[in-house]
C-alpha cells in the first residue's frame, strides 16, 4: 500500500505544477492543538484554513461540499482542489480536511504535512467529549442544528465526518453519543497517527511538538523564528468559554425575541377589540 501511494505521489508531482496553492496539510484530528497551530502558522504568514474559518465566514458551499466528500471518501480530487484555490487558502489544519489529508497529498504532491497528537488516545477522548464531540448535543447548538439551514447543514457534516473517523455511520442524536461509540473513534484516532508515520515520507513530514514553540515549525518550513511567543490557543476552557457566550446570546435574544412577540399580539389583540367596540 505504503509503494503504491509513493508511486501515485512520484507520479503526480512530475505532472503538476510546482507552485501549488496549498503548500501545508495538517493531518492531526480536532483537539490536538490545531488551532494553535492555525494561530502559529498564520503568523508565519499562510492564510489558514481550520474548522473555526468555516464558522466564522459561514462558508456554507464549503460544509455542502466536505458532506460530499466525506460520504465519498475524500475520492473527489477535483472538489477538494477546489475547496481550497477559490478561498486562496495555503494551509490547511483540523477537520474535516484533516479527515482527507491522504488525498490532499496527491491532489498537492508538493505540500508539506504537520501533524499534531495527544500524548495519549485516552487524553485526546477527555478533551473531544469534552468539546468538539459534546457541542452538538447541548444546548444552543441542540436547537440551531436542527432550525437553521447552516447548522443544520453542519451538523449533517459532522456526523459524516465522525462517520469517516469511526468507519462506521454513527450519529450524535444516539441518545448515548458518544460514548456507544467510544471503542470505534479512539481507533481511528489511533489509526490516523499510525497512519501518517507510515505513509508520509519524511521528508515531508513533522510531527510538531506545541511544547518545542517555533524551534522545530520554523526549521521545517524554513521560516524565520518570529520575536512572538508561540501560541496556546483554543483550550478547554477556550471552547467552553466560546459556547458559554453563545448559550448567554442566543437565550438572551429568544427572550427578546418572545417579548416582542407578545408585545406584537398585544397590539393587535387591542386594536382588534377597539374597533369591534366602535362598530356595536
Amino acid at each position: 500500500m505504503k509503494i503504491q501511494l509513493t508511486a501515485t505521489l512520484l507520479l503526480t508531482a512530475a505532472l503538476s505544477p510546482i507552485n501549488a496553492a496549498l503548500e501545508i496539510i495538517g493531518s492531526g484530528y480536532g483537539r490536538t492543538g490545531t488551532d494553535t497551530l492555525r494561530e502559529a502558522l498564520t503568523t508565519l504568514g499562510y492564510k489558514t484554513y481550520h474548522m473555526k474559518e468555516i464558522i466564522e465566514r459561514g462558508l456554507s458551499a464549503d460544509i455542502t461540499d466536505w458532506t460530499k466528500l466525506a460520504q465519498s471518501s475524500c475520492q473527489d480530487h477535483a472538489l477538494l482542489k477546489d475547496i481550497f484555490d477559490r478561498g486562496g487558502w495555503d494551509a490547511a489544519v483540523d477537520f474535516p480536511a484533516s479527515m482527507c489529508w491522504e488525498e490532499l497529498m496527491v491532489v498537492y504532491p508538493h505540500a508539506k504535512v504537520i501533524h499534531t497528537e495527544r500524548v495519549s488516545s485516552d487524553k485526546w477522548w477527555e478533551s473531544a467529549t469534552e468539546s468538539i464531540l459534546a457541542v452538538g448535543t447541548k444546548y444552543p447548538m441542540s436547537i440551531l442544528n436542527r432550525i437553521l439551514p447552516f447548522w443544520m447543514a453542519h451538523h449533517t457534516m459532522t456526523d459524516s465526518m465522525w462517520s469517516v473517523v469511526a468507519m462506521k455511520e454513527v450519529s450524535d442524536r444516539h441518545p448515548e453519543w458518544p460514548s456507544v461509540y467510544k471503542d470505534e473513534l479512539i481507533g481511528g484516532y489511533n489509526r490516523n497517527n499510525e497512519r501518517v508515520r507510515e505513509v508520509v515520507p519524511p521528508e515531508r513530514l513533522l510531527i510538531q511538538d506545541h511544547g518545542k514553540g517555533w524551534t522545530l515549525l520554523a526549521e521545517f518550513l524554513e521560516k524565520g523564528v518570529p520575536e512572538k511567543p508561540y501560541p496556546h490557543s483554543n483550550t478547554r476552557a477556550d471552547f467552553q468559554a466560546f459556547f458559554r457566550t453563545m448559550f448567554i446570546g442566543v437565550t438572551g435574544a429568544g427572550v427578546l425575541l418572545v417579548v416582542l412577540v407578545y408585545y406584537l399580539v398585544k397590539k393587535v389583540v387591542g386594536a382588534f377589540f377597539r374597533s369591534k367596540t366602535k362598530t356595536q
